[in-house]
């Protein structure tokens, strides 16, 4: 692909007419729409997450983009080779061994018999299974698969790839060794189309995200944005019924697109209301500037405006890229609380160092309740703090461990040297 070719996905309105659910058959003529009027571009070297509820059309568009699945209506341009991971093993005869898939799987994929067979050993290498790569698949362990799915991705060299919740499985050690793989097809240029339910990998993979809902785009921006709004459509799922669960998605969705005047978002405040969120620093002072390993409070007020049982208070710290690198509550911490009356006001501190990297960081806070063993939100605010960390030490990385650093000379002639002085001294004492 010429260097000035964008690589890029357009919209399309995609329309199923009639779909199968546990054996039942819609009605007919009933329309169900999988994707409805989605619309973006991802440019030559982009990361592309895509986030959403299941059933929300991510994987429909994931098809549709590789051209496994045609829409019904609108197009799709793409330009540059693509490669795609999506439903596991998909691609896989399961008679037939691994090997012996490889060599479908990389004509399929658009390599000659000679590149196959001379990246097969590269494959097999990379897969890490050992002897099960000339047995049948039909053997092979769900990480297994994935191994070898990926093995041939990685050796295909595409302009454009496509991943469907593959790094979800898989041991440490191989998802270190797919993330490694990914940061290098970025960094030479590649363009990556990410589906995952792991926001850190969306977070830490990414440059821009973009939110399904309901075969809708809800959200286009930045993945930590995304992922906010992605957190409140997670939270109002958590907090719905079965009575209400037809009712809440016109509703929700208005609230979700409500425009606020910061960069926070919260919802809830009906019950219990959080105010005069601050940072306070070791000198007792208000802030948003910390050093790397400082001891600061998070500290915030509670307005009960119901009776409120066995309240429970959080705190957690994300950074820019939208991980969470902290988390405490109260119920956690097993910190005694006591039950809330209606108008009472409560000082909430939350004290701890800031054993972070340099770099931006985002405070939430939080009140909520059990009830029953639903747990229930009565006021949260997502990234109402924004603080920056700086360091004086020249560490690096998200954490500073604070590492003390010691040099000894171990070789031979110093130990001699050791000795002899160990023996002196030993003379000194007789005589």
């Amino acid at each position: 692909m010429p260097e000035d070719e964008t690589p890029q996905v357009t919209g399309w309105s995609f329309l199923l007419k009639s779909f199968f659910r546990s054996g039942k058959k819609l009605k007919e003529h009933k329309c169900f729409h999988a994707l409805n009027d989605i619309s973006f571009t991802v440019k030559k070297g982009e990361s592309l997450g895509i986030i959403g509820l299941n059933g929300s059309g991510k994987s429909t568009l994931l098809q549709i983009i590789s051209g496994t699945m045609q829409p019904s209506k609108g197009s799709v341009t793409l330009n540059g080779k693509v490669a795609a991971l999506l439903e596991l093993g998909s691609g896989f005869n399961p008679d037939f061994t691994g090997k012996e898939n490889v060599i479908i799987n990389g004509k399929i994929l658009g390599l000659t018999e000679s590149e196959i067979k001379s990246k097969l050993q590269k494959i097999q290498n990379f897969a890490e299974i050992g002897d099960f790569f000339n047995q049948p698949v039909s053997r092979y362990s769900t990480g297994m698969v994935l191994r070898l799915a990926f093995a041939v991705l990685v050796q295909v060299n595409p302009k454009i790839l496509i991943i469907d919740e593959a790094l979800a499985v898989g041991d440490a050690r191989f998802q270190l060794k797919c993330f490694s793989f990914l940061e290098e097809f970025k960094n030479k240029g590649g363009t990556l189309i990410l589906v995952s339910h792991d926001l850190n990998s969306i977070a830490r993979l990414c440059s821009h995200s973009i939110l399904l809902n309901e075969g809708s785009l809800l959200a286009s921006g930045k993945p930590i944005e995304v992922i906010n709004e992605y957190s409140k459509i997670l939270s109002m799922d958590e907090n719905s019924n079965e009575t209400n669960a037809e009712n809440k998605s016109s509703l929700n969705r208005a609230q979700i697109l409500e425009t606020e005047t910061s960069k926070e978002f919260s919802y809830g405040g009906g019950e219990a209301k959080i105010n005069d969120l601050k940072l306070i620093n070791n000198q007792n002072k208000e802030t948003n500037v910390l050093k790397s390993g400082e001891e600061f409070s998070v500290s915030y007020i509670v307005e009960a405006k119901e009776n409120i049982h066995s309240p429970i208070y959080a705190m957690t710290i994300k950074d820019a890229k939208g991980q969470q690198v902290y988390g405490q509550n109260t119920h956690f911490a097993k910190v005694q609380v006591d039950d809330l009356d209606k108008g009472a006001r409560i000082q909430v501190d939350f004290r701890q160092r800031s054993n972070l990297g340099s770099g931006d960081y985002f405070i939430s806070v939080g009140v909520t309740c059990l009830r029953g063993e639903n747990l229930q939100v009565l006021h949260r605010r997502y990234d109402a703090l924004e603080i920056k960390v700086i360091n004086t030490d020249g560490s690096f990385g998200i954490a500073n461990c604070y590492s003390k650093v010691e040099v000894k000379d171990i070789s031979v002639a110093s130990l001699e040297n050791l000795h002899l002085n160990k023996s002196w001294k030993a003379m000194a004492t007789k005589y």
